[in-house]
């Protein structure tokens, strides 16, 4: 069984890549560039073409989505990326498993669980959920993996890790734009990259939006003094008011476009993942300070 990664030279599609590797699975791994784990295939192609998306897949049985771009070119290349993924699984017969993340709900009130109504706002979160409602509506089994904001090693653009965890690595304190006491879902990478290779194997799986295993949810405050805790590192969290994230978007493209997530920083942000442990046995989820310590590692490393 062969198993196509798109976007497998960074963040969760790198991630997925390895621990296919790892397993000793066929693994195809495909990106514009190279620069994919060792043990993979590795295939170039785009995604913006679709000869070059029915080359990449050939002979393929699960094909996992996991090609993203900056924030500013998502309306431009996403539905094509989307919709010539569709095509080349569908020419192939392959299920696809899409890394999605949770922007579709819109503002929410509780907990967020798989029966949450989607009710976007913004540009951004409606596209999010036109490209989900597309996928499904593909003619081979589609698996759609929602995650909240996760960090880890390979996690580029993280806000957890680039905020916070890789300043306390260096000796810095941690910086954050919003309030500091609210409840926010972090997930540790390998965790999702994990369950979604679990979710591509399972039929059970198909058709279906879950929700993936996270460590438990902490106050960004608590979050931070975990990290200082881990890394020694007792410098407290520097607050900066969240119109600072216009005025740094100017400089840092990874914080353009937050704006209208703002619900997610300021009001409570908790994943609720019962329904994947109830369908899939208990998932063994790192915990936080192990996956901080690891993180911080590759910061180093890096």
């Amino acid at each position: 069984m062969t198993v196509v990664v798109l976007g497998a030279g960074r963040g969760i599609g790198r991630e997925i890549t390895r621990q296919l590797v790892a397993e000793g699975r066929e693994v195809r791994a495909v990106t514009r560039s190279g620069g994919v784990p060792e043990g993979a295939q590795d295939v170039r192609g785009d995604l913006m073409d679709r000869a070059s998306a029915l080359d990449a897949v050939k002979g393929a049985s699960v094909i996992h989505l996991a090609a993203n771009v900056p924030y500013t070119s998502w309306a431009d290349t996403l539905p094509t990326m989307v919709e010539n993924t569709i095509a080349a699984a569908e020419a192939v017969g392959a299920k696809i498993v899409f890394a999605d993340n949770l922007y579709s709900y819109g503002p929410v009130s509780g907990p967020l669980t798989e029966t949450t109504p989607e009710r976007p706002v913004g540009p951004k979160e409606k596209l999010r959920s036109e490209l989900g409602r597309r996928l499904r509506q593909a003619s081979v089994p589609v698996t759609t993996c929602r995650s909240s904001d996760y960090y880890g090693p390979g996690g580029i653009g993280s806000l957890p890790g680039e905020l916070a965890i890789k300043p306390m690595t260096q000796g810095k304190g941690a910086t954050w734009f919003w309030s500091l006491d609210v409840p926010h879902t972090f997930a540790y990478l390998a965790d999702t990259a994990r369950a979604q290779i679990v979710l591509g194997d399972d039929e059970r799986a198909d058709g279906k939006i879950w929700l993936t295993p996270a460590a438990e949810t902490l106050t960004v405050r608590e979050f931070i003094a975990l990290t200082g805790r881990v890394l020694g590192n007792t410098r407290k969290p520097l607050r900066l008011p969240s119109v600072a994230v216009t005025v740094s978007a100017l400089f840092d493209k990874r914080l353009r476009g937050m704006g209208e997530l703002q619900h997610q920083r300021t009001k409570p942000w908790v994943v609720d993942h019962s329904a994947f442990d109830a369908a899939f046995g208990p998932f063994p989820v790192t915990p936080h300070e192990q996956a901080i310590a690891e993180t911080a590692q590759w910061y180093r490393s890096a």
